[in-house]
């Protein structure tokens, strides 16, 4: 069963949603006995079995629901074709444990100056990938960000022009100026994310808005944004900041708060 494991850590590693189905426990004629194990892909595709047949494609079906709605189950099924509606005739009944395995939230932060030095280390301390992105080597310094893997000296437009959309991806734009966050930002809104945050003042935001829509940018792609980026709790310091953003990030992973875009 190590393969199996592995399986799943590199679906983990590389962002792909599965689902994991154990049979926990079995009475009478079954085709698998407890501890038999099967991962089942979001597009039905299975790693390991749990006996074939109308169970196996039974647990598939339920598999998928657990990705859906992010939620693990227990299911008892009965092998016959009378009693469990299962075109099966062994007899016997098994009860099936399925686990999602969704893939870690991930949250990209564009600028490395005092509120990313406060928010990256708070944000990967409660279970999110989290990703700097800057162009200044000056404020990019390991120094800044000792516990953090994934610090990328990089163009930031080019950045987000390279990303893909992902539904567990939270964006959060703190770069060092109004040119850099509207490149990032034109780039940005051309796809789709659970989040994006940009700070900034009522009037930048307004007049940011503006001249991408000249670009070309339609109206209502602006509904994802969440700009002033945080939750208004009267924060002033970086690391107030931080904690507001991080309050926001959360209320929406957790269902709590919403904005127009969601």
């Amino acid at each position: 069963m190590e393969d199996i494991f592995e399986t799943l850590a590199g679906l983990q590693k590389i962002g792909k949603p599965a689902a994991i189905a154990i049979v926990i426990r079995t009475e009478g004629s079954v085709p698998r006995k407890a501890g038999a194990k099967m991962i089942i892909l979001k597009d039905g595709k299975i790693i390991g079995t749990l006996g074939g047949g109308g169970l196996e494609n039974k647990v598939i079906q339920e598999a998928l629901e657990t990705i859906e709605q992010g939620k693990p189950r227990i299911t008892s099924f009965t092998l016959d074709m009378e009693k469990g509606k299962l075109d099966m005739m062994c007899g016997g009944t098994v009860e099936v444990y399925m686990e999602p395995l969704l893939p870690s939230e991930r949250l990209i932060i564009f600028g490395a100056g005092h509120i990313t030095r406060a928010l990256a280390p708070m944000m990967k301390k409660i279970g999110f990938l989290v990703s700097v992105v800057d162009d200044s080597p000056d404020f990019l310094q390991k120094e800044y960000f000792p516990d953090m893997e994934d610090l990328h000296l990089e163009d930031m437009e080019a950045f987000a022009g390279g990303l893909s959309s992902g539904s567990n991806m939270y964006i959060v734009v703190l770069s060092r100026g109004f040119s850099r966050d509207k490149a990032v930002l034109n780039q940005l809104l051309k796809k789709e994310f659970r989040y994006i945050g940009m700070i900034g003042s009522q009037r930048k935001i307004e007049s940011m808005l503006r001249e991408l829509q000249k670009e070309g940018i339609p109206k209502e792609a602006f509904s994802v944004l969440k700009s002033p980026v945080g939750l208004d709790i009267g924060a002033e310091t970086p690391e107030e900041i931080a904690i507001s953003i991080a309050g926001e990030i959360l209320a929406i992973r957790k269902g709590k708060h919403a904005f127009a875009g969601q």
